[in-house]
């Protein structure tokens, strides 16, 4: 089957955006389907990117590791993201790893499929656009990173988060370590979103309730 039948929500993904129908067919169907059934690393900080990564089902964790061997949770991408292209144009290494979730679906674009696409005026701005958000992201991310206190880092990643779905399954243990303190203090903050409304938890599942209100005032 065709992967534009088989994935037509790709149609409409933001790097395809303002590019007629039949063009985005044929990119679409010129890319190699991926699956993913275990957590799997796409992308490896430090390594050449093979291409573009387009997300069809699932999601990828972005994450940079520093010098001192500290992880840093930098975005969760949703279906419709695509990854790796901008070190694969640059011929540079990744600047992040990315992981997949587990039963993910991605569509491998070459290189050289890539760079006949970079002809198209549309896709350049497209790609454009997605640069400009990523740099806004990058400097909420660093501003609240500095300046905000845990319970503002918290509600920021939970709002990124739940961006792919409202139901978020991580462990405390894990936001600690995304959030950057100790998981006492995250189970504080949760108990405060709690008593604000914003969320329910039931073990280590978090249901976000309003995820608006929940990046009010945090988000670029």
């Amino acid at each position: 089957m065709e992967n534009c039948i088989r994935f037509p929500h790709l149609l409409k993904c933001e790097i395809l955006d303002g590019l007629d129908v039949a063009y985005k067919k044929e990119f679409l169907n010129a890319c190699t389907v991926k699956t993913y059934k275990s957590r799997t690393m796409i992308f490896e900080q430090g390594e050449p990117s093979s291409g573009m990564m387009l997300l069809a089902h699932g999601f990828v964790d972005v994450t940079y590791i520093g010098e001192d061997g500290q992880q840093v949770f930098l975005a969760r991408a949703k279906a419709g993201f695509n990854l790796g292209e901008s070190e694969a144009i640059a011929d540079e290494p990744c600047a992040a790893t990315c992981t997949t979730s587990r039963n993910a679906t991605l569509l491998a674009c070459t290189k050289p499929q890539l760079f006949q696409a970079l002809q198209k005026v549309e896709f350049v701005k497209n790609m454009a656009k997605m640069f400009h958000r990523r740099l806004a992201y990058n400097n909420w991310l660093k501003h609240v990173s500095q300046f905000g206190a845990v319970g503002q880092r918290l509600r920021g990643y939970l709002y990124l988060l739940a961006e792919t779905s409202l139901i978020i399954d991580e462990t405390q243990s894990y936001l600690a370590n995304v959030v950057g303190c100790s998981r006492q203090t995250v189970n504080r903050e949760l108990a405060k979103l709690r008593d604000e409304g914003l969320i329910e938890q039931h073990g280590s599942q978090i249901i976000v309730f309003d995820r608006d209100k929940l990046g009010e005032g945090l988000m670029p």
